[in-house]
């Protein structure tokens, strides 16, 4: 079916509910940028509108008292370890039950489609007494390994994508005389590139943007993370909202590059991995 052939009415619905979501996601941005740049006379007496004079001391005052270099390293570190083993062990996981026949393939599967339906808060007190007890509660270790339990969206949309690479690869491949990593690292990782990309940059900004698991896990002011961070400027700078705005946008800046950078191989990687078997 063609846009033409919608009726008119149904269009117009349409484009009124998108422009409406719209609205709804660019007016708080666009808020949090101008009061960024406002001083506070200037919020009080024009809290919604553009500012009279863009003042940056907002941001260099977040960025200095908020520490945001030391919480930056923190969290992208952690982070990036964390996407970084996702990507390797769940693209390794989507091959091995997209291309491998073994008993029991399907169950594992089934299995690992269990862990969307189960809330993270679920885990969180066991998961708390077994790092509390191996000793790696208030280190980087905790939360990593916490994160690369987050396994089964990433598992489900490899194996989803590596269906849909023809097995013929794979046997030419054989016959040459390639191993199985030969075969998963030289050929199928560069043709599941939009895949790749797409389950990093989802991870990256959800881990990045995560509250619970760095909350639970580090209480040392030196190992805290952008989202700690910021719990712990708003406690301190009740009042002074421009200054706050400023720190919220420091704070949004690291994923927002990273998701307008690589938004079209997401689209292309979740348009790709839908239409595969």
């Amino acid at each position: 079916m063609s846009i033409n052939e919608i009726p008119i009415w149904a269009r117009v619905l349409c484009y009124v509910l998108l422009i409406t979501f719209a609205i709804t996601i660019v007016f708080p941005f666009m808020w949090m940028v101008f009061t960024s740049f406002k001083s506070m006379e200037d919020y009080t007496n024009n809290p919604f509108g553009v500012p009279t004079k863009f003042v940056f001391q907002n941001i260099i005052e977040a960025w200095t008292t908020g520490n945001f270099l030391r919480l930056y390293i923190n969290s992208i570190g952690i982070t990036s370890v964390s996407v970084l083993g996702i990507v390797t062990f769940c693209g390794a996981a989507g091959y091995g039950l997209a291309h491998f026949e073994f008993r029991g393939r399907m169950l594992i599967f089934f299995y690992f489609l269990l862990g969307m339906m189960i809330p993270p808060q679920v885990i969180l007190i066991p998961a708390f007494k077994i790092m509390n007890t191996i000793g790696l509660v208030n280190t980087y270790f905790a939360v990593i390994f916490t994160y690369l339990a987050w396994v089964p969206f990433a598992i489900f949309f490899f194996r989803a994508y590596f269906l849909g690479i023809p097995k013929d690869l794979i046997e030419a491949a054989k016959i040459d005389g390639a191993s199985d990593l030969v075969i998963f690292f030289q050929i199928m990782v560069p043709l599941a590139k939009p895949a790749v990309v797409t389950v990093a940059i989802i991870y990256f900004v959800w881990i990045f943007n995560d509250f619970m698991w760095p909350l639970i896990y580090l209480n040392d002011m030196d190992l805290r993370t952008v989202t700690l961070g910021m719990m712990s400027f708003q406690g301190r700078y009740v009042a002074e909202t421009t200054l706050k705005t400023a720190a919220l946008m420091l704070a949004t800046m690291p994923p927002m590059i990273v998701f307008l950078i690589f938004r079209n191989q997401i689209q292309s990687g979740l348009v790709d991995g839908a239409l595969k078997r």
